[in-house]
């Protein structure tokens, strides 16, 4: 961005100041209100770097000469405050009043600019929402389109913000929690992080249009209301169904009509299929789980499957950012089922529902840090969170379509049999192939490799001095207990590894008695064995890796890498002869049922047709008989060859 002309008018901060610097700035200042924001925003800083050079130059100044640079600065700063920001426009009077006037000046055209920002974020929305509140934050309503679920009813409520998009990953919320305890809010700054709301913005969006009084005793929400967002800038859209708090002041009568609503939620083919996380709203400072809670609970868990235990979490409002210890000491009392970490604690997140309330300069801090506290908790819920009669014309028509019928029976015949010859042969291969795979798997299970393992010998004490030709080993535990200086003690029970007649070092701290002293010790020494691969692997599958073993790694890895290859390889080659055999199957079935139609066509055939024996029918007699004879079907072959005989008779009698 290029530099304002200022710069350029003064090379140093340290240069006279003069009215016509200011006049250059308020020019510039005008120019930029008409392009772009952000430029004005460098004048700005521009500006506040002038007034506080005001306020050193006015320091050193002799009282005549501050009191008429005051005016002089005054009346600009008037100028450049008046044209922009009308509001905060400065009095004559302030321009006589001394030394302070210019940190006057200074005051009201930081707060001039801290409305300009104000205003520009009320009038330059991100999104599709209505300016409620000012601020800051600015608090805006999202606009939303408005559907029911259940017809008429209208206690089943769809709000969509955004364009839908059914590409984009979809997260589904059940939000659960007695009345008051803040899921109202809660909801709303799920929406703030999807939207990418940050403190610095100074904004807020909320998409319930309940709201929950001061005191969050009463919660308004009367309705199931499902939220749909999208948002064009991120791959995930979410839906929140947002449930009437629970255990309602109104009474445990209106906790049956939510669990209706959820049914018909759950039940409609336009509604909620599945459910990504169920969140339950408390309170952090809860200390107990009252009756109330536990009632929302079962309310909840009698219509939820076992299944969803797992995706159960815990939103703590009004947090003031520690462990809440007492609430989770009252879920884990309660034995309430949720998901858990590590350590066997129930997954909670913290926040502070307070986003939305008008800040204070002097509490900013404490501010930014309940908002990160609850961008935290909300980074780890989408972590959390990556199925229709005359008979010569009559009887005529009725042979042609019987012709028409058994001819598409005899063809689809003559394809599937075709079908069948392939699929045999493919068959046939497949079978041959995964005999070959079973005889390489073998193979390679077979294939022998040289082990080497440290096993514990027991061996001559040698080239050490007389003090360290002995020592005191354990014969139980196979282990030295004293190897050096064990020269002197006949009686083991008075060596310094024992106490209490029971050695120290030995792993079962076994009794002096099962030890010896002697001219020998043990070591670990290596020796090798021959172990077929599949050996070795279930030994290392049982007892796992240990460091006393040793052999051809690279060997064993390719062993097992090609051996893992064919295994998968029979394995596809297997399910692809099960499902040839099953093909097989139905063809076999389907054969029979053409078969069977074929039969009745002919029968139907030499009822009504003229000539029943035609060519055409003994053509196919000819392929049909010997099917039915591989089928069992004698009494049909019978007929067909009367059939068939009849047919040749005539024929020969004309020849």
């Amino acid at each position: 961005m290029a530099s304002s002309s200022l710069h350029l008018r003064r090379k140093s901060m340290d240069e006279p100041l003069t009215i016509a610097d200011v006049i250059c700035l308020r020019d510039e200042f005008l120019q930029l209100y008409e392009r772009d924001y952000p430029r004005l925003r460098q004048c700005i800083t521009k500006l506040r770097e002038i007034i506080r050079t005001y306020e050193e130059d006015l320091r050193d100044a002799t009282k005549v000469s501050r009191n008429a640079g005051v005016a002089g600065i005054a009346g600009a700063s008037t100028v450049v405050a008046g044209l922009l920001l009308a509001p905060f426009t400065f009095g004559v009077s302030l321009a006589v009043t001394g030394v302070g006037a210019s940190a006057l000046v200074g005051a009201g055209v930081t707060s001039a600019i801290s409305s300009f920002d104000k205003k520009h974020q009320m009038t330059q929305s991100r999104y599709d929402a209505t300016l409620i509140k000012q601020g800051p934050p600015a608090l805006y309503q999202l606009n939303t389109q408005k559907n029911t679920i259940d017809g008429n009813e209208i206690k089943v409520r769809q709000w969509t913000y955004g364009q839908k998009d059914r590409n984009k990953q979809n997260k589904v919320i059940l939000m659960v929690g007695e009345s008051g305890a803040g899921k109202t809010t809660m909801i709303n700054t799920m929406i703030n992080y999807l939207l990418g709301v940050k403190f610095d913005d100074q904004e807020f969006y909320q998409i319930t249009e309940e709201t929950e009084d001061a005191d969050q005793a009463q919660s308004q929400t009367r309705e199931i209301t499902v939220y749909e967002v999208f948002v064009e800038e991120n791959p995930t859209s979410l839906t929140i169904i947002d449930t009437p708090g629970y255990a309602h002041t109104k009474g445990y009568e209106k906790d049956r009509e939510i669990s209706e609503y959820l049914i018909k939620l759950f039940s409609a083919e336009d509604g909620i299929h599945y459910i990504d996380a169920v969140c339950f709203v408390m309170k952090a400072s809860q200390n107990r789980l009252s009756d109330k809670e536990l009632y929302v609970f079962h309310s909840v868990l009698s219509i939820l499957g076992k299944d969803v235990e797992n995706s159960i979490v815990f939103l703590m409002s009004q947090s003031d950012g520690l462990p809440p210890t007492d609430a989770l000491n009252a879920i884990k009392t309660a034995e309430i089922p949720c998901r858990k970490n590590t350590k066997e604690q129930p997954i909670y997140l913290l926040f502070n529902n307070r986003q939305k309330d008008e800040r204070d300069e002097q509490y900013e801090t404490k501010y930014k840090s309940t908002w990160e506290m609850g961008e935290k908790s909300m980074n780890l819920l989408f972590t959390l969170l990556e199925e229709n009669n005359r008979k010569s014309a009559e009887m005529t028509l009725d042979v042609l379509k019987e012709r028409r019928r058994l001819e598409a029976c005899v063809n689809n015949l003559k394809r599937l049999i075709n079908e069948e010859e392939l699929k045999n042969k493919k068959l046939t291969e497949i079978q041959k192939s995964i005999r070959q795979n079973r005889d390489e798997i073998q193979k390679l299970k077979n294939v022998k490799l040289t082990v080497t393992k440290q096993v514990k010998e027991k061996v001559l004490i040698e080239n050490e001095s007389w003090r360290n030709k002995n020592a005191t080993c354990c014969s139980v535990c196979q282990e030295n207990c004293h190897v050096k200086g064990c020269w002197w003690v006949n009686d083991l029970s008075w060596c310094e590894v024992m106490e209490n007649n029971h050695c120290t070092v030995c792993t079962r701290k076994c009794h002096f008695s099962k030890h010896v002293q002697e001219n020998k010790k043990y070591e670990m020494r290596g020796k090798k064995y021959i172990m077929t691969f599949n050996e070795l692997k279930q030994e290392y599958e049982r007892i796992g890796d240990h460091p006393e073993t040793s052999f051809d790694n690279k060997v064993y890895e390719n062993n097992k890498k090609e051996l893992e290859r064919i295994i998968k390889e029979s394995q596809m080659k297997t399910k692809t002869e099960e499902t040839l055999k099953s093909d097989l199957e139905k063809i076999l079935n389907e054969k029979s049922n053409l078969l069977h139609e074929a039969y009745i066509s002919f029968m139907i055939l030499s009822k009504i047709a003229l000539k029943p024996d035609s060519d055409f029918t003994l053509k196919h007699l000819d392929f049909l008989i010997p099917k039915l004879m591989v089928e069992g079907k004698v009494e049909w072959m019978k007929n067909l060859e009367d059939m068939r005989k009849t047919g040749e008779e005539q024929r020969n009698k004309v020849e």
